[in-house]
């Protein structure tokens, strides 16, 4: 056996520290290099996709006959003007799907928001439905989605396409029928014609793969359109959908919504159905602390209340293989959605101090707050005990990373690179337990609060008592909060989105408690949804608010760089309700956004 000379490597350190490095170098040489296991599907995917895209241009071009003024026309109409069109003939529902599909083909792809067409199943859909519209005494008022093309994200089963989560390892076979979601909108008459992008298994607010690819800002490509629903927030922002349905576990549809201009509705996760998407994670079925749900997305508000009346019809007569037999639906009442004579107390919660908003979010609270008081509402300042909104965020983590060093996420990637986003939670979950505590001590230090929470959560797994500690102490707050709202008889509450408007590429992933304004009512589960209100100033490209939560660490930076060159961008609210009263939310939104 070599044993190794001390007093040789004393005499001859610097010989040694020679070997050890030429060793380390040519150990670094000669590795080998490893490999993307799914290169090969990447390539194979573009090539479907590319043959679909060849087969739906050419119907374009031998169907499309439309003027551009036509289609001018339809692209800028909602649901029930396109519903009028239909009824006195001048357009067909081909019509109306060429026109979103040409322009979805157009900017779609190029932009990152696309990841499939659905063809062959959205013309056969579009003329059976013309057919229909043909007979006399076909009526259309009793299905709100008649006719109407519709995006879903990528994460929802829908027969002949993937739903691989931006992960070449689920992007081997097509689902060979519907789930929940798209049974209930073919029954309402709707056409699922595009799956759209989000990132990789939807862990950031940056939606981008290696499978299809980064979806990019419509009005500045340095800059992202949200996540994890952020490929159907651009398609719906650049005229390519009309409607669109996401998923929301923390702000994935008002994020998106926010950043694009659009509005985006979340309801309480008991509203609706949560089965019909693919599982983000194995064992998603038994997450219960976060209040996962989905939910529409449209630029025009009316959409909105058309997806909720059909994924709340006709579940009844669903198969019983993609039912809930647990779960009872709700009637939705869609007329309260436009009650004018309803008049609300509203309060508004202008600041978490985990994260101050920018000054152009702080505007927009008060042309809505003015646009409320004039229709009648009264509207009061919300302001409580911030410990709670830390103490809920603080869950956040402790949720995502509580299976100790992501477990589960490791076991989803079957040996497919992560994307960097990641970077942050790979670093708290798996450096080794000594490194940890130091660095937990210098961040402490540093003052660097923020992400000191994400390092206490990656410190150990969560035991079987420290999660049910955690939804106790989680459903403690939700009554806490509807505590809150009864003494003050509040009906909804309005706050910024996030912190910030859309982040730059590749800095989602260092401000994260920016989204805190969204994660925190899921994790009570309480109904939100945002409204667009207005747009950057030129006066407000800056970020200079004070730091009440830590020192002006990393997250602090990435609002500065975000608000340099904003002019022009997006800036929405949110509105919030109680579990359960999404008529009430719904109302709040149109008469915030109108």
């Amino acid at each position: 056996m070599f044993k190794i000379n001390q007093d040789w490597l004393l005499k001859n350190k610097y010989k040694a520290l020679t070997i050890v490095a030429s060793v380390g170098l040519l150990m670094l040489a000669f590795r080998k290099k490893s490999l993307n296991p799914f290169e090969s599907t990447y390539r194979r995917v573009a090539q479907e996709i590319q043959q679909k895209v060849l087969k739906a241009r050419y119907v374009i071009q031998t169907e499309l006959k439309l003027s551009n003024e036509d289609k001018t026309l339809i692209l800028n109409s909602s649901i029930p003007q396109i519903h009028k069109f239909y009824e006195s003939k001048k357009f067909t529902c081909l019509d109306v799907l060429l026109t979103f599909l040409e322009v979805a083909l157009e900017k779609g792809f190029q932009m990152g928001y696309l990841n499939d067409v659905n063809l062959e199943d959205a013309i056969q859909k579009a003329r059976q439905l013309d057919q229909e519209l043909k007979s006399k005494d076909y009526k259309i008022e009793n299905m709100p989605l008649f006719g109407i093309p519709i995006s879903v994200k990528d994460t929802f089963i829908v027969k002949g396409t993937y739903q691989a989560f931006g992960c070449g390892a689920y992007a081997q076979k097509r689902s060979e029928i519907d789930g929940i979601q798209g049974y209930l909108i073919n029954k309402s008459g709707g056409i699922i014609f595009a799956k759209t992008n989000l990132p990789q298994f939807g862990f950031s607010y940056e939606s981008w793969n290696y499978l299809f690819g980064r979806s990019i800002h419509p009005q500045d490509p340095s800059r992202t359109s949200g996540g994890s629903t952020g490929g159907e927030g651009g398609l719906l922002a650049v005229n390519g959908s009309p409607l669109g349905l996401g998923s929301d576990s923390g702000g994935s549809i008002r994020i998106p919504s926010h950043f694009c201009g659009l509005y985006g509705y979340k309801p309480s996760a008991k509203r609706l159905i949560m089965r019909g998407q693919a599982k983000g994670v194995p064992t998603w079925d038994g997450i219960r602390n976060i209040a996962s749900c989905y939910g529409p997305m449209a630029k025009h508000f009316p959409n909105l209340v058309n997806m909720m009346q059909a994924l709340t019809t006709n579940y009844e007569q669903a198969p019983i293989n993609i039912k809930d037999i647990n779960f009872v639906m709700k009637t939705f009442d869609e007329k309260e959605c436009y009650n004018n004579n309803k008049k609300y107390k509203i309060g508004v919660l202008r600041k978490i101090n985990l994260l101050l908003p920018c000054k152009a979010n702080q505007r927009a609270l008060d042309i809505a707050v003015e646009k409320l008081r004039a229709q009648g509402h009264t509207v009061i300042e919300f302001d409580i005990d911030q410990s709670m909104y830390e103490n809920v965020f603080q869950h956040v983590y402790d949720v995502m990373l509580g299976d100790g060093g992501m477990r589960g996420t490791y076991e989803l990637y079957k040996g497919e690179p992560w994307i960097s986003h990641f970077d942050n939670f790979k670093k708290a979950t798996q450096s080794c337990p000594l490194w940890k505590k130091i660095y937990q001590k210098w961040l402490k230090l540093q003052d660097r609060k923020r992400e000191l929470m994400i390092w206490k959560a990656g410190d150990h797994g969560l035991s079987y008592y420290e999660n049910l500690q955690i939804t106790t102490k989680l459903t403690a707050s939700q009554i806490q909060m509807i505590q809150i709202w009864h003494d003050l008889q509040l009906d909804a509450v309005i706050s910024p989105v996030t912190a910030g408007v859309a982040v730059k590429h590749n800095t989602a992933q260092h401000c994260f408690s920016g989204i805190c304004y969204t994660f925190f009512w899921n994790m009570i589960d309480f109904s939100c949804g945002s409204v667009p209100i207005t747009t950057v100033q030129e006066d407000e490209q800056f970020y200079n608010e004070e730091s009440l939560f830590g020192a002006k660490d990393i997250e602090y930076k990435v609002l500065e760089e975000t608000m340099k060159h904003s002019a022009g961008l997006p800036v929405g609210i949110q509105v919030i309700s109680k579990p359960l009263e999404d008529e009430v939310c719904l109302n709040i939104m149109r008469q915030c956004g109108q």
